[in-house]
């Protein structure tokens, strides 16, 4: 009997001290050749809504923010696609939409997120990275800057709700230059956030357009390898995606400025009138989404910008904060969606144009390891060993 049970309690710590299954992810590339995909949110539909920031065109011209010497120039090449998951069916049920891009269609700004209200009201945020002055002057689009709304009657069509550019102009939350960006919007209950990357700061906009400052992402000083440069460096934070959270709390990343360090991106939490970090060590943050588990998964766009390691990286926080890398095989991805039953969505390749892919992650149990194998194995064969000697004495 002693050894029955001595072995029974082997056998059980063998498979009690295995950890909790963790998950890997099969990854199916969905759809390819899209015109530089950004964001994307699950309709009440069920359906996936993904922004495409277009390949500009051959209008007015403003110098690029990223890509020194170079222009973006404006063309009507913007749009959202809907795509089945279930069918892996693709539609573009809006076009026509303001896209400003390199000549080659690369390094895209157009709409640049989208998002539901409660009453299944779909709102989106149209980017620009340029002075604000510039839009009205030279390009001669005011559509850039915008919060709009989005009516999915057939055909669909768009309205502008209010004009975030113009508010960067008028109150510089941040004190800095003056560059408006918008780039990620969520919207929480009927209460629209929005990001700037340019202004650095977080807004609520109300449905009549009232813009408000709900935060300015701060500025750090970082280390700096470029010779000749000051260092430390005055950090911008570029705010990107935006998450609520199961707590009702907003969930703000940041892409980070220049010197762009990597390891050196934040997750901000706000609630409350309180911005706290939330978590650190990231780099190049442009997504986050919540997962139905409450697990945080975060976006990075690539690995070390200056170093010109474009490989990004898919990360989950668990609820207790600790966190892992659990998917790779992608570059310079641009955003994420996770639907209700926890699949998730990657945005891949979205500033090459005309080769943006959308990437489907499935979990799968990890397998036992088959040490703990092993020990449960031997264990369980002793076991009924023991238990045939004892029926035969």
């Amino acid at each position: 009997m002693f050894k029955r049970i001595f072995w029974m309690s082997l056998a059980t710590f063998a498979i009690s001290s295995q950890p909790a299954m963790a998950s890997n992810f099969v990854p199916t590339v969905l759809q390819t050749g899209l015109q530089s995909p950004r964001g994307m949110t699950f309709g009440p539909d069920g359906q996936l809504y993904i922004t495409e920031a277009g390949s500009g065109g051959n209008g007015a011209c403003v110098p690029s923010p990223s890509a020194p010497g170079e222009t973006l120039c404006y063309g009507a090449s913007s749009a959202i696609a809907r795509l089945n998951v279930q069918t892996n069916t693709l539609e573009r049920i809006t076009t026509g939409l303001p896209s400003l891009a390199l000549a080659n269609g690369g390094d895209a700004t157009g709409l640049q997120d989208l998002s539901f209200d409660a009453n299944g009201n779909l709102y989106g945020v149209i980017g620009f990275a340029s002075d604000p002055t510039n839009r009205d002057t030279v390009v001669g689009v005011n559509d850039f800057a915008h919060l709009i709304k989005v009516d999915l009657s057939n055909p669909s069509s768009w309205s502008l709700v209010t004009d975030i550019a113009s508010y960067e102009l008028n109150n510089n939350p941040d004190g800095t230059d003056i560059v408006s960006n918008p780039f990620s919007v969520a919207v929480q209950g009927n209460t629209i956030y929005a990001t700037d990357g340019g202004g650095n700061a977080l807004y609520t906009i109300a449905e009549d357009g009232t813009i408000s400052t709900v935060t300015v992402i701060p500025q750090r000083d970082v280390f700096n390898p470029i010779p000749g440069l000051p260092n430390p460096f005055p950090m911008q934070a570029v705010p990107t995606g935006i998450a609520v959270g199961s707590d009702q709390a907003v969930y703000v990343a940041q892409y980070t400025g220049f010197p762009f360090p990597p390891g050196g991106a934040n997750i901000y939490r706000y609630e409350q009138g309180v911005l706290d970090v939330y978590a650190t060590g990231f780099t190049n943050i442009v997504d986050i989404a919540f997962a139905p588990d409450n697990s945080l998964y975060v976006l990075e766009y690539a690995t070390n910008v200056l170093g010109g390691d474009l490989s990004g990286n898919l990360w989950q926080i668990n609820p207790n904060g600790t966190k892992r890398k659990v998917y790779s095989q992608i570059s310079t991805p641009t955003g994420l969606a996770i639907s209700p039953n926890g699949n998730i969505y990657i945005a891949n390749q979205g500033y090459v144009a005309g080769e943006g892919e959308i990437i489907e992650l499935r979990s799968v149990p990890e397998k036992q390891s088959p040490v703990g194998l092993l020990l449960v194995t031997s264990a369980c064969v002793l076991i009924f060993k023991t238990k045939g000697k004892s029926k035969n004495s």
